[in-house]
């Protein structure tokens, strides 16, 4: 069991955005990362060309249920915001992404942009501020206005992957070097890296959402182009939009169905399938850490849920543990690497941040 320590939302200072560029409906630019001490939590927006950073202090607060039993957010406060100046992008920022920490503490935080353009800034982690290198595609210049994505393996420091929905490619970066170009039969929606798959000597593999289908890719296969598994995420053959792995073998996937389907990734097995989890098209899953048999979900509305993916009830649903709404359309959630903390950004403006820790 777990339970939210504090749900706060804070409106970000108006010299600091003044517009909301639109991006993809499922582009994924806010990134979190929290203080070794566990109170202070950075969080990352894009928006146009810009990345900005919002400081808020995770000080604990009684959160309290209002109607359906959803959590009422207490007001807070943005502790320090900035601009980071080390993003040279020409295009709209379509999503960002961090890397587990570095040796000195510090962290990489990737953006890609609509051409696939990626920029990784070093962050120390002090200052939240450092120096940066820039990579991009060999076909420079398509995906113009179109949804791209990033993820950094958490296993291999530097090692990142770039999707370009309209390119329909996947690029590999090893820091600033691109390593290979892998391209998908669809147009790809989300990404991430399986746990587990890969060792110090060899690259983990990489699972991407492309239409209703999960594809599988291993950058040392020759055949077939790379891809080495492939599976359908949906019965009705909509398609995907979000995908997570956890360190317990298990991938989800959920899109326009508002299905969420958890698979085995030693025997590529549905374990279980949650339906009608949101009331709209799911944008986003991350498993929860403190609790593994968790999973966080939102969509394309206001809400985002908490709720187990390993018990069905008869009629195929089943209760959430909790669960909460922003004031307007998500523009990105999410989820610290190490611990259960939650960062949203609304159309408003408004930041909401969420602990989520061990307990009854």
């Amino acid at each position: 069991m777990v339970r939210v320590r504090t749900l706060q939302r804070a409106a970000l200072p108006s010299e600091l955005l003044h517009h909301v560029s639109p991006a993809s409906s499922h582009s994924r630019r806010v990134a979190t990362n929290v203080a070794e001490n566990g109170e202070d939590c950075t969080i990352y927006i894009a928006s146009g060309v810009h990345v900005y950073g919002i400081k808020i202090e995770l000080r604990e607060t009684t959160v309290e249920a209002g109607k359906e039993d959803m959590l009422i957010p207490v007001d807070g406060q943005v502790a320090d915001a900035w601009q980071l100046q080390q993003c040279p992008h020409r295009a709209e920022i379509q999503s960002i992404a961090l890397s587990a920490s570095q040796n000195d503490g510090g962290v990489l935080l990737g953006s890609v942009d609509s051409n696939g353009h990626l920029v990784v800034t070093c962050l120390d982690s002090t200052t939240s501020r450092g120096a940066s290198y820039t990579a991009g595609p060999q076909d420079a210049g398509m995906g113009e206005g179109w949804w791209a994505g990033i993820v950094f393996s958490q296993s291999h420091l530097g090692l990142a992957a770039v999707a370009r929905g309209m390119a329909k490619t996947i690029d590999f970066y090893d820091k600033d070097i691109h390593v290979r170009t892998l391209r998908t039969l669809q147009h790809p929606t989300s990404l991430t890296f399986l746990y587990g798959s890969g060792s110090s000597d060899n690259p983990p593999l990489l699972a991407v959402t492309e239409g209703p289908q999960v594809s599988i890719w291993d950058i040392r296969q020759g055949e077939r182009g790379g891809c080495v598994h492939r599976l359908f995420g949906t019965s009705s053959g909509e398609p995907l939009y979000a995908i997570s792995s956890s360190s317990d073998g298990l991938v989800a996937t959920g899109g326009t169905e508002r299905s969420i389907v958890v698979y085995d990734t030693y025997k590529w097995t549905a374990r279980s399938r949650w339906t009608n989890c949101l009331k709209y098209e799911i944008n986003g899953l991350f498993f929860s850490t403190a609790d593994p048999s968790l999973i966080y979900v939102h969509g394309i509305d206001y809400e985002v849920l908490c709720g187990p993916w390993n018990r069905e009830s008869d009629q195929g649903s089943l209760e959430s543990t909790f669960t909460f709404r922003g004031d307007s359309r998500w523009l990105g959630v999410d989820k610290c690497l190490n611990m259960d903390v939650l960062a949203g950004w609304c159309e408003s403006g408004t930041i909401f941040a969420g602990h989520i820790v061990e307990g009854t």
